[in-house]
């Protein structure tokens, strides 16, 4: 008798244990998961749970499901819980937009008691925002690759015919008397074609990927001033920018930095057009250059300031995400800044923001002065 009044306590604490471990176990999974009855009613959870919720598991036990995890007063969209419990398998489902920016795959089982009644189902769910985005970027490569192959096939279709036109203009104006009616006639078809040209030579610079090596041959020292007024030549071709007013300060030092030119102006260029876009309805942009010196380092700086309708506060930080963008559909693949960031970047330089909406935008560009810039590789 004395025996068995033992052997009682040793199981009670072997159960417990048990129980701890398992506990533990479950508090140890990085996925959110619940325990959740038919009526949505969460009877078990997991820390990741209550963190993501921000609420204890003693607060998270007895709510609705929808209600902890994306402060919903009704079951989610897309939530198949109903059809798990109904035919006793396992479903894996998404839930996207449901949790604020985040798409979540769910996974939900049945669970049995040890008679075979069903108790529930188990909701694990796991976090696939960011294989979703790299998803959709790798489909995005592979449309930009396409655009790149089709834009240097156009270009060359293109270049044959202009190079006629712009050899016969050129022909004609020497031959033609400058006194003619039609001689400034052939002087604009010149100056047109040579338009074309550039435009034409910009393509066929997208859809040429240039190696590394080629890129570092055609590093140099590299005038702020000089790359800005490029640009904005080439963003006021077709008259894009007839009804913005442009203001030019440019300091009493030349602002220079070492680097590739025609990777600079492409910076310059996007911010210009970001810039005049911001502005349908005409208005001021102020192009800017100076030495800045301060405790992160000796800068040569560039800004582009427009009054046009600003940028959200909330959209601040993700305008540098690849594919992020607030254009309409079709408008902008959300790519250009992006990419300007790591131009800068390469450069050890930053771009910094500063926006209020209506009022316009200031993109500052800050790249080491080549006095104070390190070669990097």
């Amino acid at each position: 008798m004395a025996k068995k009044e033992e052997k009682i306590p040793d199981t009670l604490e072997f159960v417990e244990g048990l129980k701890r471990r398992w506990m533990a176990t479950v508090d140890a999974i990085v996925d959110p998961l619940m325990l959740i009855d038919k009526e949505y009613t969460i009877l078990q959870a997991n820390r990741a749970m209550s963190a993501l919720s921000n609420r204890d598991i003693k607060q998270v036990i007895g709510k609705k499901c929808y209600q902890m995890f994306a402060g919903r007063s009704a079951p989610c969209p897309g939530c198949q819980l109903i059809e798990s419990v109904d035919t006793r398998k396992p479903i894996t489902f998404d839930l996207k937009q449901v949790y604020p920016g985040r798409i979540y795959e769910v996974t939900s089982q049945p669970i049995f008691s040890h008679s075979g009644e069903l108790e529930g189902a188990l909701h694990i769910y796991r976090d696939r925002t960011l294989a979703k985005q790299l998803q959709n970027q790798l489909i995005q490569h592979e449309k930009l690759a396409s655009i790149g192959l089709l834009a240097g096939g156009i270009a060359h279709e293109i270049n044959n015919p202009l190079a006629g036109i712009l050899l016969f203009a050129q022909m004609l104006m020497r031959t033609m008397d400058k006194e003619s009616e039609h001689y400034q006639d052939v002087v604009e078809i010149e100056s047109a074609a040579k338009r074309c040209k550039t435009i034409v030579e910009s393509l066929l610079d997208f859809a040429r990927k240039q190696p590394a090596i080629e890129d570092k041959k055609n590093e140099g020292i590299v005038d702020l001033q000089d790359a800005l007024e490029s640009a904005l030549r080439f963003s006021t071709v077709g008259g894009a920018a007839d009804r913005i007013e442009i203001n030019e300060d440019w300091g009493p030092y030349r602002a220079t930095t070492r680097g590739n030119r025609n990777k600079i102006i492409q910076v310059f260029l996007n911010l210009i057009q970001n810039g005049i876009q911001a502005m349908p309805n005409g208005g001021t942009m102020k192009l800017r250059t100076y030495l800045l010196d301060d405790e992160r380092g000796q800068w040569s700086v560039a800004e582009v300031v427009d009054s046009g309708i600003g940028i959200p506060s909330e959209h601040i930080k993700k305008i540098f995400d690849p594919f992020f963008t607030s254009k309409g559909e079709g408008q902008g693949t959300g790519l250009g800044l992006s990419i300007c960031h790591g131009i800068i970047h390469d450069l050890q330089g930053m771009i910094e923001v500063e926006s209020r909406l209506n009022h316009g935008s200031c993109f500052r560009v800050l790249v080491p002065r080549p006095e104070a810039q390190k070669r990097v590789g």
